[in-house]
């Protein structure tokens, strides 16, 4: 159940932490960090990539920054240049551009050089044919160059293609014959040109490496050149036509030099190269920066405009419900069958018994009655036959090996303060009945008094021959496994469920959907949903490990505790309230208290609320005679009953508050002695109480309150108390930031008993 269980959660803040989508680390995915949510963004291939942060995580990837400007102080992002992101591991990538396509019209240019050579006439001697296997090896090198893009290493499919590039020029060189100087020049530029926008590590180191390699494979082309070229003929097939002119050495090693120089000039451009791309990529970060910035502010002008817009929490079945009956509405050319179709469609979706089967056999003969009894058995129903005979069982002796608790003393009271006691509790049936008056005239015994009045008020004990002395015991012993030194989770907490929850059943109209039996079994819940409650929340049970998370498997811990721990004193003879019930009556009453406890736990909540929105929203609505329907009702009522607090008056509702505030921070002391994390709203040193309180009237109370209104109208008083306990609340948090900013103010909080009612 707990009511701290809920880690309330204030109203979502916008504030988004800057997407770093483009800082690049060599592997892995990015994730986007928001202030509410956490998602995977996947970016396609050739794009950068982000992996987990490192130990030392930089400003941009943990806080927002905040910014002031002449409309007040705005959360935005703020900028990082390219060094801070490499202080801490990351790097803003390079400017890259698209090297294969630029080889390829490079490549190209120059089998059109050999063609216009020839036709063109400027170079006589060049045949194109010649060319042809130039053409092969550049294809060669293109496609290989393409399949290496597909591995992880940027550095290998950038610096294949560059260093490969001195293919096809010694083959282009060689065919060159007379002009194999100007098509060396222009080869060696325009790779040099390409392959500075590689964007690869120590990309001088390579421009070296490959001037040194263009140089020495120029001069042995030139040597085999001289070897190949020298048939004067033209009638040999193993040389080449002599060159004319011939090759002058003192030309080439001129044109060397040349190459050498011009080398060394790119070798010095590439060092700008690289400082104007980190200059631009700071600039795109800058812009980058300006975006989010913008988004920001269009969010929070967004989120100011609809402040008091409410949250949509409908689960998706009910959007589907309501689209369905719009359409059938809206469209009057829809023909009588169609309707009907579609209205059962929407009463099968609103039915709570959705995913039910049907076990009916009756007039089966292909089902003969031990397969039936299989079937009922394997699913856990029972048949009406077997229902008969359990009602003629009792509990077995088994039961009389429990663990027997007995209360040290029953409560009792001297005249005077029993006649005062007993004046309060005439209004037990109020709304607004003050459940801490009781505590206070009972020796903080409320439990007691005020289950036992109401047992009778509602002739219980007769109706199921309740032992007097057996049901005394037992509320003593239940009242006394509660921790009176839980600020929240204690009796008078149990009492005030126990209280409401009756008030529903006298005056809310839920009675309507009850049997005495269910009322009985409803009453024992509420007294027991917190029995032996630690003080601890579920959430604190699982992250510790604790006995009771390791028992129950993390699942609705301290609920299943409560019920068990409960039970196992009702099965004690001297405790034993079930005792006027017949067995079909004890697993019926089992079942609604089970039921009805393991609700209160808040990891069900949306859940719970969501079906009965969608129970509710059917046109066949809830039927009093069927036991699902009931059920599903009264787990609704002890969630309402439970979470009640803020739909008190504002004097209860302030009072409820310090208790659960105390609770929670309690619990946040004890995560900090252990070196966890502290819970929302559970740090001391950080008290919002207005804050927790306006954000669980918001996402939890409101919302199931005003769907149980719309079931039971009789409520609407709780969705009274809700909204001006809200605005209390939101003056409250307004006093407490105009203190904050301005700590020579006195914080003004309402005294709660003027209040009172």
């Amino acid at each position: 159940m707990s009511i701290e269980e809920l880690s309330i959660m204030p109203v979502q803040s916008i504030d988004t932490v800057i997407d770093i989508k483009d800082v690049r680390r060599p592997s892995r995915t990015p994730t986007i960090h928001t202030a509410s949510t956490t998602t995977e963004n996947v970016p396609p291939a050739g794009t950068a990539r982000l992996p987990t942060p490192p130990k030392q995580v930089p400003p941009i990837l943990s806080q927002p920054s905040t910014r002031s400007s002449r409309r007040g102080s705005v959360t935005g992002t703020k900028q990082y240049s390219s060094k801070e992101f490499e202080m801490y591991g990351y790097s803003l990538g390079t400017l890259k551009g698209p090297i294969l396509q630029q080889s390829a019209v490079m490549y190209t240019f120059f089998i059109f050089l050999l063609i216009s050579a020839q036709f063109l006439n400027w170079a006589p001697n060049i045949r194109f044919i010649s060319g042809v296997p130039y053409v092969m090896v550049c294809i060669v090198i293109i496609e290989v160059s393409r399949l290496c893009t597909t591995l992880d290493s940027t550095t290998i499919h950038m610096l294949f293609p560059f260093y490969m590039s001195l293919a096809p020029f010694g083959l282009l060189c060689f065919f060159s014959r007379e002009a194999h100087i100007i098509t060396s020049i222009l080869f060696f530029c325009c790779s040099l040109i390409i392959y500075l926008q590689s964007g690869v590590p120590a990309l001088q180191v390579h421009v070296m490496i490959y001037i040194l390699l263009f140089i020495l494979e120029y001069a042995v082309i030139i040597i085999a050149m001289m070897l190949y070229y020298v048939d004067s003929t033209q009638i040999s097939f193993s040389a080449g036509r002599i060159l004319s002119p011939g090759i002058r050495w003192g030309e080439e090693i001129t044109f060397l030099i040349s190459l050498g120089l011009i080398g060394v000039a790119f070798l010095l451009m590439e060092k700008f190269v690289k400082l104007y791309a980190s200059t631009l990529l700071d600039h795109s970060n800058n812009i980058k920066n300006l975006e989010h910035e913008k988004e920001q502010l269009l969010r929070e002008l967004r989120a100011f405009k609809n402040t008091e817009e409410k949250v949509d929490l409908d689960a998706p079945i009910q959007k589907v419900i309501a689209s369905l009956q719009d359409m059938m509405n809206n469209s009057p050319d829809m023909d009588a069958a169609t309707k009907e179709q579609m209205q059962n469609v929407i009463n099968i979706l609103g039915s709570n018994q959705l995913y039910s089967v049907k076990l009916d056999f009756e007039n089966k003969p292909q089902v003969d009655s031990e397969m039936s009894s299989f079937l009922h058995t394997l699913l856990e129903v029972a048949p009406e036959e077997r229902k008969k005979k359990m009602d003629e069982l009792r509990i077995g002796e088994a039961l009389q090996q429990r663990h027997v608790k007995t209360t040290r003393f029953m409560p009792s009271l001297d005249s005077a303060l029993a006649k005062q006691v007993d004046i309060l509790l005439e209004k037990v049936d109020d709304w607004d009945f003050d459940i801490f008056q009781v505590a206070e005239l009972t020796n903080n015994r409320p439990l007691f008094f005020v289950a036992y009045s109401l047992f009778q008020q509602h002739d219980l004990m007769r109706a199921f021959q309740i032992d007097d002395n057996n049901m005394r015991r037992f509320l003593a012993v239940i009242e006394e496994g509660y921790e009176a030194s839980n600020p929240y989770h204690n009796a008078v907490h149990a009492a005030d469920v126990l209280q409401t929850l009756n008030y529903m059943i006298v005056h809310g109209g839920l009675n309507k959907y009850m049997t005495q039996l269910d009322i009985f079994a409803s009453l024992i819940a509420a007294i027991i949903h917190d029995y032996e409650h630690p003080g601890l929340n579920n959430a604190y049970q699982i992250n510790t490990s604790s006995e009771l998370a390791v028992r129950y498997n993390d699942r609705s811990v301290l609920e299943n505790y409560h019920t068990a721990s409960a039970f196992s004193i009702m099965y004690d003879e001297a405790n034993n309230i079930m005792g006027g019930l017949s067995e079909g009556q004890r697993r019926e009453f089992r079942e609604t208290v089970v039921t009805m406890v393991l609700a209160t736990d808040m990891a069900q909540h949306f859940e719970l609320l969501s079906k009965f929105k969608s129970k509710l929203s059917g046109n066949e609505g809830f039927d009093p005679k069927d036991r699902k329907d009931r059920l599903m009702v009264l787990q609704i009522a002890i969630k309402c009953s439970d979470i009640s607090n803020p739909s008190k008056n504002t004097y209860l509702c302030c009072q409820w508050a310090k208790h659960v505030m105390e609770e929670f921070y309690r619990q946040g002391d004890e995560e900090t002695r252990k070196g966890l994390p502290v819970s929302a709203f559970m740090d001391r040193s950080k008290p919002s109480e207005p804050k927790c309180q306006i954000g669980f009237i918001d996402f939890i109370v409101a919302p199931i309150y005003e769907t149980w209104a719309q079931f039971l109208p009789q409520m609407e008083i709780a969705s009274k108390n809700l909204e001006l306990n809200k605005q209390y609340w939101k003056k409250q948090l307004l006093m407490e930031e105009n203190k904050q900013r301005n700590p020579s103010l006195e914080t003004f909080v309402l005294d709660a008993k003027d209040d009172k009612k």
